[in-house]
């Protein structure tokens, strides 16, 4: 499966586009400013119904326009196409429509459409904090897994719940807390399994990208619950910490506050890890999580790698562009220059090539 075909309609510098894209890899260069990342971002809009540059709707919108429009065909693995498409208003009105039909959440979108991003901020899932790397986790299982999300979207719901009673007066907070908790729990289980698998899945896979990105170390991969697993099952542990969580106004612990935890030797790899050791450990967590997602569903995910020559040297961006080549996956990269990357993108068939020149794009 592939994104096959673009359209973009007032987003930022992007009046007006469509471009036929390749099954593998499509190179877009430009100068700085000129509508490179732009194009990327409307990939990411289609596929997500959000901005990967921007909290705010607002400035993606081209100026003057009261609305951005992104729509796409997918070639499915049978050889079929299906649509998809969005509408983001600067009022605040949201439009999605996937196979013709309209749909109200961003998760239909994310189905049909599996993206990752490597840009300048890709170094965050081994810096930041453990929301992007429960994030990453959340990612793999929702596409391999087909019971997960609505796992996921049982135990927000839960989470949300638990959290009005405890910044509640009611009287009846006691009895309905302890329905939440124990509902809390059994979703808490099913997660914990989940991702537990999913790291199981990406340390061997992991471990190979690395060595393929010139990584010299060798990584752990470690989940940690979010709860301490000796004190039994989450319902006890809510149950015991009721009171104290009732002074903080909030749930403190479970999977909403996992971590994997990223290690070299021992130390956390945000601390053991030069900055440039730890943008090809981030490369390498993403491209093993492609190459899981198509061994284990057969889709090809879509990678969008923005300003790839701005993120590593020469050698290792010859070493990421030779491992994008040969993934499972259609890969959408930006460059100011293709000489930058054709180095390691070489061997990519098909390529295509384009250029964006003041918002305006062409196939070169």
């Amino acid at each position: 499966m592939y994104l096959a075909r673009l359209d973009i309609h007032s987003l930022r510098n992007i009046e007006q586009a469509r471009l036929e894209l390749a099954e593998g890899v499509s190179l877009i260069t430009g100068d700085n400013g000129s509508g490179k990342t732009s194009l990327l971002e409307a990939v990411w809009l289609l596929g997500t119904g959000r901005s990967f540059r921007s909290n705010r709707i607002a400035p993606v919108i081209r100026y003057g326009a009261e609305s951005a429009t992104v729509y796409g065909e997918v070639v499915l693995l049978d050889g079929s196409r299906t649509s998809l498409g969005i509408t983001r208003e600067r009022a605040g009105g949201v439009q999605i429509k996937v196979a013709g039909e309209a749909v109200r959440a961003t998760s239909a979108l994310a189905e049909v459409l599996p993206l990752q991003l490597i840009n300048q901020d890709s170094v965050e899932l081994v810096t930041g904090p453990p929301g992007g790397r429960r994030r990453f986790l959340d990612w793999g299982m929702f596409h391999v897994e087909r019971g997960f999300f609505g796992v996921w979207k049982s135990f927000r719901r839960g989470l949300e719940q638990r959290n009005a009673l405890l910044r509640s007066n009611s009287p009846l907070a006691a009895d309905e807390l302890d329905a939440w908790e124990k509902r809390l729990s059994e979703d808490a289980d099913l997660l914990d399994r989940y991702r537990r698998s999913a790291v199981e899945a990406l340390v061997p896979r992991v471990a190979s990208a690395l060595a393929e990105l010139g990584g010299s170390d060798i990584i752990g991969l470690r989940y940690a619950s979010g709860w301490d697993r000796h004190l039994g099952p989450l319902g006890s542990v809510l149950a015991a910490q009721r009171e104290s969580d009732r002074v903080q106004g909030f749930t403190r612990t479970g999977p909403h506050r996992a971590e994997l935890r990223l290690t070299v030797g021992g130390r956390p790899a945000a601390h053991a890890l030069s900055r440039g050791q730890q943008k090809i450990l981030a490369c390498a967590l993403l491209v093993a999580q492609g190459r899981w997602l198509a061994e284990a569903t057969s889709k090809q995910g879509l990678v969008l790698v923005d300003d790839l020559p701005a993120e590593l040297d020469r050698e290792h961006r010859e070493r990421l562009g030779r491992a994008l080549a040969g993934l499972p996956a259609q890969v959408l990269v930006t460059a100011v220059q293709q000489d930058l990357v054709m180095a390691g993108l070489d061997s990519a068939a098909p390529l295509r090539t384009f250029h964006v020149e003041q918002g305006r794009i062409r196939a070169s």
